[in-house]
């Protein structure tokens, strides 16, 4: 079996398991820990060396997380060990984040600006995706000049591309196979769509990578 389709399976065992109890928040936590902490090198070689015993190991989970993270969640990272499958516990970890986000009917957006953003500029854009979605976004920021203006936002595999940089490329595009001649008014076409702000106080035009 693939492996991602194997972190998407103990992913929703423990996700179902965890809407039932009411833990969803708490489990979410704990998986997202034990990811870290197997994806510490001497963490990773002792639970992976097949010369030290598994009742070691065990011993070596129980004493490290008991403590600190529910039941089934210390039942997951056990069944991981004994199976073998250490390299894959953070993969289990992205696939239960997914799978909490689509049930809360939230979305993770990762948004770039050329420069940072404030409050109230984070909450316009925070809101233009949500129509756009549908779903509650939590943001996530980050400046690269490079982008020249504008805002890149990335709502899980869609990226919706306001940037001047991919404006002025398009008009590069059209300039070079003559599209600029013809009937379309790039920059009234641009001017007309929906616009998030940008960090320089322009209104870039907002429109998805095609």
């Amino acid at each position: 079996m693939l492996k991602g389709a194997i972190a998407r399976r103990y992913a929703g065992a423990i996700f179902d398991i965890a809407v039932k109890q009411n833990t969803l928040d708490q489990t979410l936590a704990d998986v997202q820990e034990i990811a870290r902490l197997f994806a510490i090198r001497k963490h990773a070689y002792l639970l992976r060396e097949p010369n030290i015993p598994e009742q070691r190991k065990e011993t070596a989970i129980r004493q490290g997380l008991a403590s600190r993270v529910l039941p089934t969640s210390l039942n997951l990272a056990l069944l991981v060990v004994q199976r073998g499958l250490i390299e894959l516990m953070p993969n289990i970890a992205r696939e239960l984040h997914q799978l909490v986000l689509d049930y809360k009917n939230e979305a993770m957006a990762e948004v770039t600006t050329a420069m940072q953003l404030d409050a109230k500029q984070q909450d316009l854009v925070k809101i233009a995706l949500e129509r756009m979605t549908g779903k509650t976004i939590l943001l996530e920021t980050r400046v690269q000049p490079g982008i020249l203006g504008g805002v890149v936002a990335r709502v899980g595999d869609k990226v919706i591309d306001g940037s001047v940089e991919r404006r002025l490329k398009s008009l590069q595009q059209q300039l070079l196979t003559g599209v600029a001649t013809a009937s379309i008014d790039f920059f009234a076409e641009a001017a007309s769509e929906e616009a998030l702000p940008s960090g320089d106080g322009s209104q870039p035009a907002y429109q998805p990578r095609t």
